[in-house]
């Protein structure tokens, strides 16, 4: 006797697209990274990785984590949250996993959650993986892609992992794998390069526990209700790269490709922000160095500051020459990272930790009297100082012996208050100025 119900098609992917998040975070100095995730509980849970979540900026404040959902009226179109992050675990437990949490408004829809199965599956069982690989700025689409279980279980770094041959491409990451009932079995985290369909998704049974620890958490997590107005998403704030944006001291200064290059022909150059940094603060400088010795004549006692880069603060005077000793004052040149204070001699804290010519990230954190010097996420050089000098004034950048491209430059406000577990500062809330994205987000 035939049925009256049909039964739902091999994984259901009309019904389980419904759960299936696209995660964008934007962090200053860094633009966009893109991922996925899906939805596990009604109120607004998000499984993805750890890599989605924290992509690379975990040193750097101000970040917005965005999740676009599939509108109830078309799953086609996303309806964007602000989100918040529930749980990641620390690096060492080497846990490629983490829950976001998005909350509806109270007239809005419940969100629909993907239902998990922790079952282990045969070699060879079907699977598909769901995700939003990066195909074209701000139009994420999403994919869905069948395979089959390649090996059941992969240990990679002490964890287990499904092999599959289900194309995976960036931004999958953080997205599920489904079996046949269209039941979320891993969640989707790498592939391997250099080789044609093979994709490892973390089992599910990994993340078990972490999950129910993240569950207790999410009550007291409070994201803003959404969706968000489509007009007014939330963006970092940045100093782009612009002449019109900076005052020019000494030096030449010019717009090439998307970003400022200032040079003075090997001598030294000069330019001043619009705007005074905060009492505390993170300074984010995207930038690339050069050497440049121009018509300079090098004494042997220069070699350790050839490519010098120069962030001068808390001091009222920019008219200053680039190298006295000034406020605070950071040189980062290809042997050296050196922090000056004016009034404490000639340094106060020396790392033998150079810069090269490839582009990178330059992170200055100053809370109270506690400094922090980051480049491309790894920590240079920390100090304290018990009389620091009084902020609030303009900052300079500036070079000797160089040629200095800067792309965007953000400021993000840091409260002085008591820092949080782990030991970071609390951010205010980000400035909603709007500055345009990088071209082209990183997918994971």
């Amino acid at each position: 006797m035939s049925s009256l119900h049909a039964a739902p098609p091999a994984f259901n992917a009309a019904e389980a697209r419904k759960s299936v998040v696209y995660i964008k975070r934007i962090t200053p100095g860094l633009g966009p990274a893109v991922g996925s995730g899906f939805l596990v509980s009604h109120d607004g849970l998000i499984f993805t990785n750890r890599h989605v979540a924290l992509p690379s900026d975990e040193g750097i404040k101000g970040s917005i984590t965005l999740v676009g959902v599939p509108s109830v009226k078309d799953p086609d179109v996303l309806d964007y949250f602000r989100a918040e992050t529930v749980y990641t675990p620390e690096k060492k437990e080497n846990l490629d996993f983490a829950v976001l949490k998005i909350e509806a408004r109270k007239d809005g829809p419940k969100f629909r959650p993907l239902p998990l199965s922790y079952d282990k599956l045969d070699l060879g069982s079907d699977v598909a993986v769901l995700g939003y690989p990066y195909v074209q700025e701000n139009q994420p689409n999403l994919s869905f892609n069948k395979g089959s279980i390649s090996a059941t279980r992969v240990r990679i770094g002490d964890r287990s992992f499904y092999q599959t041959d289900a194309a995976i491409n960036p931004g999958n990451s953080g997205g599920p794998l489904l079996n046949k009932n269209g039941e979320a079995v891993g969640v989707v985290t790498f592939k391997k390069g250099n080789a044609n369909n093979i994709g490892f998704a973390l089992n599910l049974g990994e993340v078990k526990a972490a999950a129910e620890q993240a569950e207790k958490k999410a009550a007291s997590v409070k994201p803003v209700p959404g969706p968000l107005d489509p007009a007014a998403l939330p963006v970092v704030a940045s100093i782009a790269p612009k002449k019109d944006n900076w005052d020019a001291t000494t030096g030449e200064l010019r717009e090439h490709k998307g970003a400022l290059v200032l040079d003075n022909n090997g001598g030294p150059y000069w330019i001043t922000s619009k705007e005074p940094l905060p009492q505390n603060f993170q300074l984010v400088v995207q930038c690339r160095i050069e050497f440049l010795k121009g018509n300079q004549q090098l004494q042997p006692s220069q070699r350790s500051i050839l490519r010098t880069l120069c962030v001068r603060f808390d001091s009222p005077d920019t008219k200053t020459m680039i190298l006295e000793r000034k406020g605070s004052l950071v040189e980062f040149s290809h042997e050296l990272l050196i922090l000056s204070k004016e009034g404490a001699g000639d340094t106060v804290k020396v790392e033998r930790k150079g810069n090269s010519e490839e582009p990178f990230v330059l992170v200055i954190t100053k809370v109270g009297g506690d400094y922090t010097i980051a480049v491309d996420g790894e920590i240079l050089l920390k100090y304290h100082d018990d009389k620091p000098l009084k902020g609030g004034h303009k900052f300079c950048l500036g070079g000797f012996l160089s040629r200095l491209y800067v792309g965007d430059v953000s400021v993000i406000k840091l409260e002085a208050t008591p820092a949080k577990a782990g030991g970071e500062p609390s951010p205010s809330k980000p400035d909603k100025q709007s500055s345009p994205d990088p071209k082209g987000p990183r997918s994971m």
